[in-house]
């Protein structure tokens, strides 16, 4: 059953103040524009009998907002417990220095609808795993915070893994690489869950989405980084701007 419901002024500055501290992603939308973006709050201040929060500007978001004729900004976010939280306010922020302060709503709507913002990986991502001997290598088609899609590349690997790959297994020391130019990061996961088996309707190849099970804090942050630099570097490449 879905569970919807307004968080209270008290709980709602206590949800800010959490988004904050934990530097979690937050979707914006301009609505009427065809913008969206992820960003993340930064500081949180009182002025005069209004709270306010500031974000992490995305790339060219003063640009739109100034040269379109914009609807209302809408935000997403999880919260703590993971459940989708969205608000929305009228496109008059306050500029500082070329900071923006947008007013902390009264009432954010908190709706059971538990999702991930997913991302489509860059080229060479892999999963390994390494409970396998020898380790298996995955390549990742997309992820998210929550968990990630893969599919075995190596015909010989996929004649010999796809019994053992089988869904509701539970996979320990796994390892996730992001490759950018020459930098590689590398994220641990402790342990992750085969929640679904699927078939590519164009390979014909097998496809395993790993849903995380114990993923370190620090982990975490480093993942939420990655994902943050490349929703970043999509939007650049694909936002068409006025001159």
């Amino acid at each position: 059953m879905a569970d919807y419901g307004k968080l209270s002024k008290e709980k709602t500055y206590q949800l800010f103040k959490y988004l904050k501290d934990q530097r979690v992603l937050v979707k914006i939308v301009l609505k009427g524009t065809g913008y969206e973006g992820v960003t993340v709050i930064t500081e949180i201040r009182s002025q005069k009998t209004q709270e306010q929060f500031q974000i992490d500007c995305p790339d060219d978001f003063q640009i739109v907002l100034k040269s379109k004729n914009c609807g209302n900004l809408s935000f997403e976010f999880n919260g703590q417990d993971k459940v989708l939280y969205t608000f929305e306010t009228a496109t008059n922020p306050e500029w500082q220095s070329g900071e923006v302060w947008i007013p902390i709503p009264d009432e954010v709507d908190r709706i059971q609808r538990r999702r991930n913002f997913r991302l489509e990986a860059p080229m060479g991502t892999e999963l390994i795993l390494r409970q396998f001997e020898p380790p298996l290598k995955l390549a990742v088609l997309d992820f998210s915070l929550g968990g990630l899609l893969c599919v075995v590349e190596s015909a010989r690997e996929r004649i010999k893994k796809n019994l053992m790959l089988t869904r509701g297994r539970n996979l320990k020391s796994l390892e996730l690489f992001f490759r950018d130019k020459n930098v590689t990061t590398k994220i641990r996961i402790a342990q992750a869950t085969i929640v679904r088996l699927e078939t590519n309707p164009v390979t014909g190849y097998r496809q395993y989405a790993f849903q995380f099970k114990d993923l370190d804090k620090s982990e975490e942050k480093s993942l939420t980084n990655v994902l943050y630099r490349m929703q970043r570097k999509l939007l650049r490449q694909r936002l068409p701007l006025e001159e």
